[in-house]
């Protein structure tokens, strides 16, 4: 849905507009329609949905830096756009879809690559496997964010550009930053080529969400729109690279060419695993903090996105230097986990502001000190939830 004040995009469960702090309160199934007679439905105060009807009160936000001022031309985008505006369950949606035609086609190309010993299908396994899992992440988000004021072909654009532009950009930069190749004392990289691939690959993505930022006031203004823009960019960046490495897997095994292809499908699997806890979480956090600080009116490029940048770098950066450690039965690198999962936790702090959160930390404008509140209030949820059970026995 969307805020008939400064007609942002706003998710069905908000409370409060995240750009100009509306007052929002859902009542589904209603069912009040587009034209109907009633005053507060043609006056701003009901909007009409296929799925819900959304009451709007106009209250100031309690923390909201931006002038509620908004031009026209907006709010008669806001009206034409109603009609398009459609919130869907999540058994309509489509990222699951994708995920499951997905691994059909894979499976079916990989059986009929090996009863018909036909190589030619090799490449339709790198494309599919490579890219089954960043294209259902981004679809996920975009749809939990009900994104549908933007066009699937600026998202599509993004992934694309993300992956190509951003390799390219990446592999010059690196090429001339890094001049040693010896590695670290886990046997990966050292820490200091660690961090040069970190800060390289992060500002390589930005690049194609950048350019995003002078529309973003006028047609993509919420920390929604940068988380979505930013996973975009980064999912496409790992889908390119993961393709990489899965054709470097294939060429360099020695044996036949049975041997090469298991190593190709490992490398795919590992690599879609993880694939949801690198790229692309790094870069939508950078890209939410960039929008958060816009949206507030204090612009993109401030000491709040540093702070994001550096967490997103420092996380990159760990991931490329620790050991993959793998524990007795499960066949996944714990060490990468835990580092995805921590990311992911950062995220979340973003997602619950783009979805109105208002209190705590995210409420505090200085977002070093709001992930110190976050992650204490973490700490404390988690002890709590601990001590309980001791407590009914």
């Amino acid at each position: 849905m969307q805020c008939s004040q400064c007609g942002a995009t706003v998710v069905a469960t908000a409370q409060f507009c995240p750009v100009c702090g509306l007052k929002l309160r859902t009542n589904a199934g209603v069912g009040i329609p587009a034209a109907s007679n009633d005053p507060q439905a043609r006056g701003g105060s009901w909007a009409g949905h296929n799925s819900s009807t959304v009451m709007l009160e106009r209250t100031a936000s309690p923390t909201s830096g931006i002038d509620p001022a908004r031009s026209p031309g907006q709010v008669a985008s806001f009206v034409a756009g109603m009609s398009k505006s459609v919130i869907v369950s999540h058994w309509q949606r489509w990222w699951w879809k994708i995920l499951i035609i997905g691994v059909a086609l894979y499976m079916a190309v990989n059986n009929v690559s090996y009863s018909t010993s036909n190589v030619f299908l090799l490449p339709q396994l790198f494309m599919i496997g490579t890219f089954l899992v960043p294209i259902v992440y981004t679809a996920y988000l975009y749809e939990d964010g009900t994104l549908y004021d933007v066009p699937l072909s600026n998202i599509a654009l993004v992934f694309f550009f993300g992956g190509v532009i951003g390799c390219l950009a990446a592999a010059l930069l690196e090429a001339r930053l890094i001049h040693s190749d010896s590695r670290g004392l886990f046997g990966s990289l050292t820490l200091i080529n660690a961090f040069i691939v970190g800060v390289s690959e992060e500002l390589a993505k930005l690049i194609v969400v950048l350019p995003f930022l002078f529309v973003a006031r006028r047609q993509f203004p919420t920390v929604m729109h940068g988380i979505v823009l930013g996973a975009a960019a980064g999912m496409g960046f790992a889908a390119f690279e993961s393709m990489g490495y899965a054709f470097l897997a294939l060429v360099s095994t020695q044996g036949d060419m049975n041997q090469s292809i298991a190593a190709m499908h490992e490398t795919i699997r590992l690599r879609a695993l993880l694939a949801p806890l690198g790229h692309g979480t790094w870069t939508a956090i950078i890209a939410a903090a960039m929008w958060r600080d816009l949206g507030a009116g204090r612009g993109a490029l401030t000491l709040n996105t540093l702070f994001a940048f550096v967490m997103a770098v420092s996380l990159h950066a760990a991931w490329d230097y620790v050991p993959p450690l793998r524990l007795p039965g499960i066949d996944l690198p714990l060490t990468l986990l835990i580092l995805g999962l921590i990311g992911l936790l950062i995220l979340r702090f973003f997602l619950v502001v783009a979805k109105g959160g208002r209190e705590g930390p995210y409420r505090e404008q200085n977002l070093a000190r709001a992930m110190q509140l976050y992650f204490g209030g973490l700490r404390d949820e988690v002890r709590g939830k601990v001590r309980q059970p001791t407590r009914t026995k």
